[in-house]
Order: C-alpha cells, then structure tokens, then sequence
C-alpha cells in the first residue's frame, strides 16, 4: 500500500501572492484551485493550511466523519453571534438539542405555516402594485419580506417593536462579524476597539430583548401557532427536560438569521434569473395556474410544484448562498490517499463544485431542467450540497424549500422581470452569498391574473 501523502496545491503562501486578492475574489479563487487541481489542494493562507476539497465522494466522508471533522477556529466568530445554537454546537449538546429540535421541522408541522408565508408575500406585492415606477433592489425587498415572514413565523407578530429592535441589533453585529470575515487579522473580542464596543452592545441588546419576548411568552395565556411555542414546550424524550432560557435565545438568533438572510439572498438570484430567462417564468406561471385554483396555497399543492422546484434548486446550484462550508480535522485523517494533518481547515465550497464542468455539463447555464429525476441520474449526492450534508444537513431546508416554492409560484403569478439597462451583477462572499451593492430590477404587473391565489 503507497503511504498517504499531503494533497497537492501551489508552493508558497497564497497571502503573500500579489496576483491573488483573496478579499474581493474568493469565489473566484476556489473556482480557478479546483480546476487545476481536480479533487483536492493544499494551500497555506498565513499560518494555517487550508484543504480544498471539491470531489464528491471526498466531501461526503468529511460529512459522514463527525468525529474528524468538527467545527473550528472559524467557527468561534459565528459563536460571538449565535451563542451555542444548533449551527455553532457540536459533540453531545449538538445531538441533544438536534434531537429535541427535529420534530418541529417535520413536513407535517410546517403545513400550519403556509397561510403566513403567503400573507406576508401578497403583503409586499400589494407594495409593489402601489409604486408609480416598479423598479426595485429585489434583494431589499426580499429582505423585507423574509423579515416578516420569520417575524410571523417565530414569533407571530409583525415587524416592529421588539423585533425591529432584534432585527437592527442583529444586523450591527452581523456587520462587524462581515468586517472581521474579510480581515486575515481577527483582534480579539476583548479589546475595547470601536467595532469591538459596537457589536458587543447590540449583542447584549439583542440577548435582552429575545430574552425579554421569551419571558413575557411564558407569563401570555394566549395560544400561538409558531416555533418559538414550540421550541418552549418541545421536550427531550428520555428525560422530559425541555431548554432553558439560554438555549431558547441561541435557537431563536440562528433561526431568525437561517430563516431571513439565506432564503432573502436565494430568491434574489432566482428573480435575477428569471429576469433573463422569460421563458422560464412563463413556465412556472403555468403550473401555477395549473396546480392552484385561484383560491389559497395549500402544502399538498407545493409538492405539485415540480419545476417551480427545479427552478429553485438550479439558482441555488449557480448562487449558493452558503458558497464555502468550513471544518477543522481534530486529527490526522487520510482521504483517498491524501493526508489530512490535524488542524488543518477543511474548505467544502459549493459554489465551485456545483459550477464544476467535471460533475455538470455546461455548469454556466441556466437549466433547470437538469434537476429532472431522468437527468439527476448517475449525478452524485454531493455534486449539489447548498444545505450541506451528513447529519449536520441544514434543519430547516425543507422550511426553506416550502418558504421559496411560494414566495415565487406567488411573485411569478402576478409579475414578471426584466433587467434595467447596463446592470452588471457582482457578488460579495461574505458570511453568506449576497449581491454586491443591490440587485436591480424592473417589475411589470401582469395582467388579468388573480390576486389572490
């Protein structure tokens, strides 16, 4: 048997390299790393070494080997924000609140959800219908309206209030963990810097507030039909213990984040899509009128979606909005013949793998037609892994999955898109896959469709 030995990749350290600027070209980067070296690379950034992973049997045994592969250093800058939420903890507590957590996003359990998502969606359409001119940052408004969907979802009330002041805190500490993303020298939280001061008052703001709502829910008599009732009164199987205010709060922060910058940026780049591709929406505004009656969704008519859903699946192929999945090896591992050295971070980038002409052909293109069951044939699981993978698989996809089918079977049902002239997409890799400066579009109301399907 050959002795493993480390993957390949380019001599020298890759921050010291003039013609690479990580900060601004990343996906850009990993793209060009998996080209030239299909598979698996070895690349030293500073201090640390980083393995670029981007073969699909490769990628699911970093999944499957929880034990090897834990969260690491990058992993504390998302801890400063979510605490110990289900994103940020690992070994026994992970599994323990996963557990506890599973059930409230069983298929089942969403069905109740459905009515909100879409009152929120006519909500902002109605919006749209009373501009004078329908020119819009749709990635603004698909903010906006994910915001009131995981503010009714969560917490059954409207953006305001206590939730505007969870929204605003969350977002100055979002923008200062962005800040330390793009720096390669991460000060510590301890040190009194501006940004430091800022993030870590909006932190305490918004652990107060969340724990403020928790608290005034324990003492309402009141029946809600939302996850944060049901993330109080879920218990633990075997010792019937349910969480405590302290993991209310982490679940709570990782759900609004999960649940309103991800899916906001995924659909963005689905309406930029179908702004260039016409024929498209004309097609999902097809088996729209088709599988609906003109009355409300219904859960069993989401599952009837068919290529609303391919639709969906192809943006997220070409826009990822978690475009780079990190792990650290907690020990030496081997991966078909390579050496992975503990301590080593483990980079799993779905934007490049998913734009690989080696698992999809003409990866560029807009297809969505290439998620058809006949044609994912022989296409390997993790060629396609925007939710991740293994047991750590993203918990709420198929919330998400359910959010998105109607967000646009709704949009495309009343309006189409066209692109204004000389707007150019760039992209910003940051904590999550964002366009770069807005995302422009011009709304057209069709005409003669029902405004209230």
């Amino acid at each position: 048997m050959q002795p493993a030995t480390l993957p390949p990749g380019p001599k020298g350290n890759v921050l010291l390299n003039r013609e690479i600027d990580l900060r601004s070209n990343i996906l850009q980067y990993l793209e060009k790393n998996v080209r030239e070296y299909p598979g698996i690379s070895r690349i030293k950034l500073g201090p640390f070494h980083y393995v670029i992973i981007s073969d699909p049997e490769m990628i699911e045994q970093v999944f499957m080997n929880r034990e090897v592969y834990v969260k690491g250093r990058d992993n504390d800058n998302l801890k400063f924000l979510l605490g110990n939420g289900l994103l940020t903890n690992q070994g026994d507590f992970w599994m323990k609140q996963r557990r506890l957590m599973q059930p409230l996003f069983h298929k089942q359990r969403l069905q109740g959800f459905v009515q909100k998502i879409e009152e929120c969606t006519n909500d902002i359409m109605t919006e749209w219908k009373a501009m004078p001119h329908k020119t819009v940052d749709i990635h603004n408004e698909m903010m906006k309206l994910t915001l009131a969907i995981v503010s009714s979802t969560l917490m059954s009330t409207n953006v305001g209030g206590e939730f505007r002041k969870v929204s605003d805190a969350l977002t100055v500490v979002m923008e200062g963990m962005i800040d330390r993303t793009r720096s390669f020298v991460r000060l510590p939280y301890w040190l009194p810097t501006g940004r430091n001061m800022r993030m870590k008052l909006n932190r305490k703001t918004l652990d107060a507030t969340i724990l403020s709502i928790i608290n005034n829910r324990r003492k309402d008599s009141k029946t809600y039909d939302d996850l944060l009732t049901m993330l109080m009164e879920v218990e633990d199987a075997d010792t019937r213990e349910r969480m405590t205010d302290t993991q209310l709060k982490d679940e709570v922060i990782t759900i609004f984040l999960a649940g309103h910058e991800t899916t906001a940026n995924a659909m963005s780049f689905a309406f930029y899509l179908l702004a260039q591709h016409p024929e498209v929406r004309g097609k999902i505004n097809e088996e729209v009128n088709r599988v609906t009656t003109g009355d409300a969704m219904t859960y069993e008519q989401l599952n009837k979606l068919e290529y609303t859903t391919m639709v969906i699946k192809e943006a997220m192929r070409l826009y990822p909005p978690a475009w780079g999945i990190l792990r650290e090896a907690a020990k030496d591992d081997v991966l078909n013949g390579h050496l992975i050295k503990k301590g080593d971070s483990i980079v799993l980038p779905p934007y490049a793998v998913q734009r690989s002409e080696r698992y999809w052909p003409e990866p560029e293109k807009f297809d969505p037609e290439r998620f058809s069951a006949e044609r994912m044939k022989g296409v390997h699981r993790y060629a396609y892994f925007p939710f991740g993978g293994g047991a750590r698989l993203c918990i709420g996809n198929n919330f998400a999955m359910m959010e998105m089918q109607i967000i646009m079977a709704l949009i495309c049902r009343q309006f189409s898109f066209s692109l204004p002239p000389d707007f150019k997409l760039e992209l910003d890799a940051l904590v999550t896959l964002r366009p770069r400066n807005g995302l422009q579009l011009v709304l057209k109301q069709e005409v003669g469709t029902p405004t209230n399907i």
